[in-house]
């Protein structure tokens, strides 16, 4: 009987879970919980050109966090570029699903990025690496993933 259960519970896994993708660690700060990148399963995810990229990463604030914003970086052809977002994306407690800032030490968090990807981009593969830093610019969370643009 206890076997039954235990299909159905990992047939069930993926649909609560939804399409964890697996992520690289940054040189500093933690790896998220999870990240959930729509429309991708395995990298390099697919970084559609004129449509924003969705992620939802989920991550635990180690400690209180008054204020949090999204740092991303790409790298391409051996360059590393700071990747600017756009002005009503800049202030990630924005963007938290659930939760808002200030965050509680311990507190776990789901946050919502939208990376647009232009039009002219050209089609190239590209590492994207995403901190969320604090106030104090501290690392809360970062990760790295291979995507390409098409």
């Amino acid at each position: 009987m206890m076997n039954k259960y235990l299909i159905v519970l990992v047939a069930l896994l993926p649909l609560a879970f939804g399409d964890v993708v697996p992520v690289k660690e940054c040189k500093a700060g933690p790896l998220p919980i999870s990240v959930d990148i729509q429309g991708c399963k395995q990298p390099p995810c697919d970084l559609k050109r004129g449509e924003d990229v969705v992620a939802f990463v989920d991550f635990s604030a180690s400690d209180e966090v008054a204020k949090l914003r999204p740092v991303v970086y790409a790298t391409a052809l051996g360059l590393t570029v700071p990747f600017a977002m756009p002005p009503d994306r800049q202030d990630a407690c924005e963007w938290l699903e659930g939760s808002k800032c200030p965050l509680s030490s311990g507190e776990d968090v789901r946050y919502e990025l939208r990376l647009p990807v232009e039009k002219s981009y050209p089609a190239i593969s590209v590492e994207v690496e995403l901190s969320l830093v604090d106030q104090d610019d501290r690392i809360v969370s970062c990760f790295r993933v291979q995507g390409k643009v098409v």
